[in-house]
């Protein structure tokens, strides 16, 4: 008779706070996660440690031992992840089959442009396109889960069906670029908004208005207005992320909506989180917990410019 069958491992890069919830995740339904974060700061190693991700020293370790790789990095660093494992795997004797999920908010076309250096320099690694839409997995006082969808695109789907059910996964498309292109498409209305929230709310405050637009917004438009007063708090620690995923949008909607010139917009709002990200980097969000603060804040660094 044979033995019980091993959990199958995932990698998961990196673990911030979406990472460490779909880790948390995993490990509460039996699959093993290791990543490395020996290159990251102590305190993020012993988040790992803390919600017993197992730890690897080298990328060459994680590709041995992992069946499949989920990528959920910054915008800005998705192709250089792709990059470290496709490097990592042909380092490695094996040559092993590996599954890379890569669920980044990236644009179809970097996500074609991965794809194409797998294919030509590590076949052996299959990419299936994805992107997370929502929060991080949050488990309640019940022990059900909250979980962020998942859109799947690939030729080749993942034949895990217990792990596609438990990252709550939809196959979107049969082809690279499916996914994310839906990701643009859905964090172009939500961190768009923001970035237009943000704008629309220090110019009311520079002009004195703040007030009767939140009086006007609780009359004829109550829950844009509570959304964006929401939003604008919860953006501060985001915004450096943002930046890159709002030209990887602009991307997208050139490119694959056709929208070309005009969707230089998307560069445009780049710059409102650039310059959030700037303020949050040298001041840290002390006196940005709640709307007025943000606005204070932003509006003080605005009148600098001017």
């Amino acid at each position: 008779m044979s033995g019980p069958i091993s959990p199958r491992t995932i990698a998961i890069l990196s673990i911030g706070q979406m990472g460490l919830g779909i880790a948390s995740l995993l490990i509460a339904h039996d699959y093993r996660v290791i990543t490395n974060v020996c290159d990251r700061s102590k305190a993020t190693q012993d988040r790992a440690k803390n919600a017993n991700i197992e730890c690897v020293n080298i990328d060459v370790e994680l590709v041995q031992q992992a069946d499949y790789i989920l990528s959920i990095v910054p915008p800005r660093d998705a192709v250089a992840t792709a990059k470290r494992i496709e490097t990592a795997l042909n380092s490695n004797a094996s040559k092993k089959d590996l599954y890379y999920l890569d669920l980044n908010a990236i644009s179809p076309n970097t996500a074609r442009q991965i794809a194409s250096s797998f294919k030509a320099n590590a076949p052996s690694i299959e990419l299936i396109d994805g992107g997370v839409i929502g929060g991080p997995p949050v488990k309640s006082t019940n022990g059900t889960w909250t979980k962020p969808g998942i859109p799947l695109s690939s030729p080749h789907p993942l034949d895990d069906p217990n792990l596609l059910h438990i990252l709550n996964t939809r196959q979107v498309g049969n082809q690279i670029g499916s996914a994310s292109g839906l990701k643009c498409c859905f964090a172009a209305l939500s961190k768009g908004f923001t970035a237009l929230a943000l704008q629309s709310f220090t110019t009311a405050s520079a002009l004195g208005v703040y007030e009767p637009l939140q009086d006007y917004l609780a009359t004829y438009n109550a829950a844009t207005g509570e959304k964006a007063r929401k939003t604008v708090v919860g953006c501060t620690t985001k915004a450096y992320r943002w930046v890159e995923e709002m030209n990887q949008i602009g991307e997208t909607f050139a490119v694959e909506g056709g929208w070309k010139e005009q969707a230089r917009v998307f560069r445009e709002i780049a710059g409102v989180y650039e310059g959030l990200a700037e303020v949050v980097e040298r001041e840290g969000t002390g006196g940005m917990g709640d709307t007025e603060g943000v606005l204070r804040v932003l509006g003080e660094e605005l009148g600098k410019k001017n």
